[in-house]
């Protein structure tokens, strides 16, 4: 699965050399904002110059004086040739002031990279994969790593595993975009065992390539983690031939133990058992990552205001991840006129009502009544606008 991998990082990295310098001008977009300074490079570990380091950070990148002071560890200079040469490199690849700042935050040491020749061949090839020049980056903000490690060693060797995983650029640039630390992780001791506990467990190929490109943090957990949240969701009762037993996986690795009581301690206060719970875990997995007050505030409008059953909300979990303000109050609020004046039958589906798209939702429970029930646009819109 994995062969070829030196083959083609010799070939990638010879590629990148060879077309950086005619790709650089088509990477250039935007104007340096503020002057540089054109003073030339000199780089010393010096302690005596720290002052000017840290005024650098605070004046250019807008860092508090604890921040600057943190980040000057790991940055020494005489002058700032080399910084202003990186900043106006990154301004003119797109990179906005909040985006280098964001850079320069999570990895200072970036200010004493060569532009030219360690960062210029990253952006280029992440160009040829497919990645698109605006969106390089937002994946660079999200994953500083990939301009500090090795584009021979590290990331084409990582760039031909997904290739042999995912058959295309395409998909390997979703999976990307989505978990963009997957170019520098280690994927023969990470992501390559995760492989096989998911194919252990039953889980067919085309739901690797799907967990692989729409969940590819869940594959960057340690193995004995990821094993551990498979074994609960097998017990449970998921299939493993499906989406969902993959999506419950991913909430069950997210969610510790402890959380996981807390969660289940929360409905249960709600008035749920244990097994509707499990029920609607089964039917929404997501409705485990709800924050516990979420959860009270939506079972005790829907349940005890609203009158519907804990066991339509455990066959409708949905309603737990649904806006309380943008979407249940103001449905419910026309539910309820509705009601009152006998326009709608009596076992007309509150989670229904609440779940269907905007636009069915005004034209069945809204547009529908105008004529009997004139006010319902405007007591919809009145509560809209207080969610804002």
């Amino acid at each position: 699965m994995f062969k070829c991998v030196c083959r083609r990082a010799v070939h990638h990295a010879r590629e990148c050399s060879a077309i950086s310098s005619s790709l650089y001008h088509k990477l250039h977009f935007l104007e340096l904002h503020r002057p540089l300074s054109s003073s030339t490079s000199s780089i010393t570990n010096s302690s005596n110059q720290q002052p000017m380091v840290v005024s650098y950070f605070m004046n250019s990148f807008g860092f508090s004086q604890e921040r600057a002071l943190s980040a000057s560890k790991y940055v020494h200079f005489e002058i700032p040739g080399n910084a202003d040469a990186l900043l106006l490199f990154l301004k003119n690849h797109a990179f906005t002031d909040a985006q280098i700042s964001t850079v320069v935050r999570l990895r200072p040491s970036i200010l004493l990279s060569r532009p030219e020749k360690t960062l210029l061949p990253k952006l280029v090839f992440l160009q040829s994969i497919g990645v698109s020049g605006l969106d390089i980056p937002r994946i660079i903000c999200r994953s500083p790593n990939i301009l500090c490690r090795s584009l021979k060693n590290q990331i084409i060797p990582a760039f031909n595993l997904l290739q042999d995983l995912l058959h295309s650029n395409e998909n390997i640039v979703f999976a990307v975009n989505r978990f963009p630390d997957l170019l520098v992780t280690n994927l023969e001791n990470k992501v390559a065992p995760n492989l096989e506990i998911l194919r252990e467990a039953g889980v067919t190929e085309s739901g690797i390539g799907y967990c692989l490109k729409h969940m590819p943090r869940l594959l960057a957990r340690l193995p004995e983690h990821l094993k551990e949240s498979v074994e609960r969701v097998k017990q449970i009762g998921f299939n493993p031939q499906t989406t969902m037993f993959l999506q419950a996986v991913k909430v069950m690795a997210a969610t510790a133990s402890r959380s996981w009581d807390r969660k289940m301690d929360v409905y249960k206060r709600c008035g749920w058992s244990e097994e509707e719970v499990l029920t609607a875990f089964r039917r929404q997995p997501h409705c485990m990552l709800a924050s516990e007050s979420k959860i009270v505030r939506v079972v005790d409008l829907l349940v005890h205001k609203m009158g519907c059953h804990i066991s339509e909300l455990a066959k409708n979990p949905l309603l737990i991840l649904l806006s309380l303000n943008k979407t249940i109050a103001p449905r419910c609020s026309v539910y309820n006129v509705l009601r009152m004046k006998g326009l709608v039958r009596k076992n007309l589906s509150l989670a229904r009502c609440l779940t269907c798209p905007e636009k069915f939702f005004l034209e069945r429970f809204v547009q529908r009544y105008k004529e009997e029930a004139p006010e319902l646009l405007e007591l919809y819109q009145e509560k809209m606008q207080l969610s804002k």
